[in-house]
């Protein structure tokens, strides 16, 4: 790839939009439960599903940025359907991960994993990409096309 185009970013900004919508609702949840149990801020204290969507939604904003960060990374060096996907699965996790944990405490277990596999899968990625990158820029090795020469 000669250059990037808003269209090899594409689905990989539409994942980064859902993540800030996501952030969004999460944070409203706390606001919608703190104005229910009448607890104004900065009290973090409260009743136990008030507790459970503050720390589901303090988790979330403390992956917000390496998910930001690894998924612009495997979509800017890698190939943005990878990245897209994994995202994907990522919010997926994520939404699973704040609705489970609202309602108790272990429901939020599986969909933290998961959503752990999905940023792994974009560290990988992202690694993959800026290796090839590095290769093909300055030792003129392109790992990709000799893949696909291969599979000819």
């Amino acid at each position: 790839m000669t250059g990037i185009e808003t269209k090899d970013l594409i689905w990989v900004g539409v994942v980064a939009l859902g993540h800030s919508l996501q952030l969004g609702q999460a944070a409203t949840e706390v606001a919608n439960l703190r104005r229910k149990h009448k607890i104004s801020p900065p009290t973090t204290d409260g009743p136990p599903d008030f507790i459970r969507a503050l720390r589901a939604q303090q988790n979330c904003v403390e992956f917000a940025i390496p998910f930001q960060v690894v998924l612009w990374t495997a979509g800017v060096f890698a190939n943005q359907v990878p990245a897209a996907i994994l995202g994907t699965i990522y919010l997926y996790a994520r939404r699973n991960y704040i609705k489970g944990y609202i309602e108790a405490a272990d429901k939020r277990i599986k969909p933290f994993w998961q959503s752990i596999r999905a940023l792994q899968g974009l560290v990988i990625v992202g690694v993959a990409g800026i290796v090839n990158t590095g290769l093909r820029e300055y030792a003129g090795i392109d790992l990709v096309a000799r893949l696909r020469q291969m599979a000819s």
